[in-house]
């Protein structure tokens, strides 16, 4: 089975998706082809401060009510930044096979941590820890096939009619928004019987 995840480092949904499928391809011996999809381009690389609107009121309900499995923790941090670097630098890191550390761990720095994950500082920390090396990265970052690779995703998305994140595809079947693990279950199910 193919699993594809259309996934961006700054939704909470994603976090909890990201985690979740994760488990349920481990369990079921599945790789998945990421594709990072950038959410948000217009939010500054600096970070802004997260308003409380009756949007982002809304949102924390919802988050709240995909938390109820309990098997994923979040702190959302109290800004929202732009991911372009992040995801830049996971497609970097999939090229030395260091993607699922660098991913788990960006995730982890913005959503239990508060870091600025737009900050190239930050990117190059969580870098470090994965053992991706500083200048290649360098290289990378300012290399026009790592940009195309993000609008190739875009253009996939919308052939899968992916509006907004996580989307899973399983084979060809769209699945929007965070899961159960249980529900996830059920559609590969479906997929093996």
């Amino acid at each position: 089975m193919k699993i594809t995840v259309f996934y961006d480092y700054i939704c909470p949904f994603s976090y909890i998706g990201s985690k979740r499928i994760q488990k349920i391809a481990n369990e079921y011996g599945f790789e998945i082809d990421w594709k990072g999809y950038e959410i948000h381009p217009e939010y500054p690389k600096e970070g802004k401060k997260r308003k409380r609107t009756l949007k982002t009121i809304r949102v924390l309900e919802s988050l709240n009510s995909v938390l109820d499995e309990g098997d994923v923790d979040i702190k959302l941090p109290g800004f929202i930044t732009n991911s372009r670097l992040a995801l830049l630098t996971a497609e970097f890191a999939k090229s030395k096979d260091k993607f699922i550390e660098f991913h788990n761990l960006c995730y982890d720095s913005y959503f239990l941590e508060g870091k600025n994950i737009g900050d190239i500082n930050v990117i190059l920390e969580i870098a470090e820890k994965v053992d991706l090396d500083k200048s290649e990265l360098d290289v990378a970052l300012e290399n026009k096939k790592t940009f195309e690779n993000l609008k190739n995703y875009r253009t996939e998305a919308k052939e899968f009619d992916v509006l907004g994140v996580p989307s899973i595809v399983f084979n060809s079947f769209r699945v929007h928004g965070v899961q159960t693990i249980e529900t996830y279950r059920q559609i590969i199910a479906k997929f093996l019987n």
